[in-house]
């Protein structure tokens, strides 16, 4: 039986309904080797055990590090981002995510107040919507009940499964980007910037993505197949990474551009690529700038 961490309630009092509940349970396959055998039925019941109510945080209930171990024990590979951030705070980022107690525990060990990153598994889908960027639920039309969040800066995170491989963005949807294995989103109840904290919005299993959403994704055009990753690129890609995550405001587009013709001068590995992107969208980047600025760096470097 999967506990919400802490052992509290993790699902918000305004319960949502997107529309008429979703058929679908949870993807079966969890994060590499240290993945629990009954990921699918963890995965739900993360949400489905516990009865609406607020965040473990606002009722005096589980730290990060509980909720941190709660979802490692559903099967869900974690790392530590900065405290009222979503910048990894490990030397390889989304790569040291792991669901290994013991290394859980001294993440949070070292600071309390780290805030959650959470992989979702092959076959598993974030649609993450932000209303800042001209993202709403509306232009995704109509959708299934499935577990969605209510993100700190006011948007939602959307989760679906999926048959395939599913990468980019949505034709027609601003503020929607796509998260995926390769990627991470920041989980409940970690806090935002403006101090508002994530949330659980529902106890809906995770529903198929719809066929209309499907048809509507746009793959970016400056990936290409992954190759093996030399040891040269994979040690530079890491400094790579870093160096977009610790960019000021003003000059991460620019600073990703560097980074980005640095990687295409050494191939363009993709796993390189992939993470430059997650490290544009966590410093505030949306993903169709950080498609044009790969694709631009491509065009100049090769």
């Amino acid at each position: 039986m999967a506990d919400l961490p802490g052992g509290s309630d993790q699902v918000d009092q305004g319960r949502v309904s997107l529309a008429k509940k979703g058929p679908g349970p949870c993807s079966q396959h969890g994060p590499g080797p240290k993945q629990t055998p009954d990921y699918q039925e963890g995965c739900s019941k993360l949400v489905s055990e516990h009865t609406a109510g607020r965040a473990a945080a606002d009722e005096g209930g589980g730290s990060l590090l509980d909720h941190a171990l709660g979802y490692a024990r559903a099967g869900l590979a974690v790392l530590p981002l900065a405290p009222r951030g979503k910048v990894p705070v490990t030397e390889h980022g989304k790569g040291d995510a792991t669901t290994d107690p013991q290394v859980i525990e001294r993440w949070w060990q070292r600071d309390p107040l780290r805030n959650i990153g959470i992989c979702p598994q092959p076959g598993v889908a974030v649609l993450d919507v932000d209303p800042r960027n001209g993202g709403s639920l509306e232009a995704l039309g109509m959708l299934p009940e499935t577990w969605t969040a209510r993100t700190g800066g006011g948007g939602w995170h959307v989760w679906f499964r999926c048959a395939g491989a599913v990468r980019g963005r949505l034709v027609d949807a601003d503020g929607v980007d796509i998260k995926t294995h390769s990627g991470y989103v920041v989980a409940p109840p970690s806090v935002h910037p403006s101090r508002d904290r994530y949330r659980w919005l529902n106890r809906a299993p995770i529903a198929m993505l719809p066929e209309h959403l499907r048809e509507r994704v746009r793959v970016p055009a400056a990936v290409r197949p992954a190759g093996r990753v030399s040891a040269r690129s994979a040690s530079s890609g890491a400094g790579l990474v870093r160096a977009v995550a610790e960019a000021q405001p003003g000059q991460r587009n620019s600073v990703l551009f560097w980074a980005a013709s640095c990687a295409w001068r050494e191939g363009g590995d993709a796993a390189v690529l992939d993470a430059l992107t997650d490290a544009g969208v966590a410093v505030g980047l949306s993903l169709l700038e950080i498609e044009r600025t790969l694709a631009s760096a491509e065009r100049r470097t090769l």
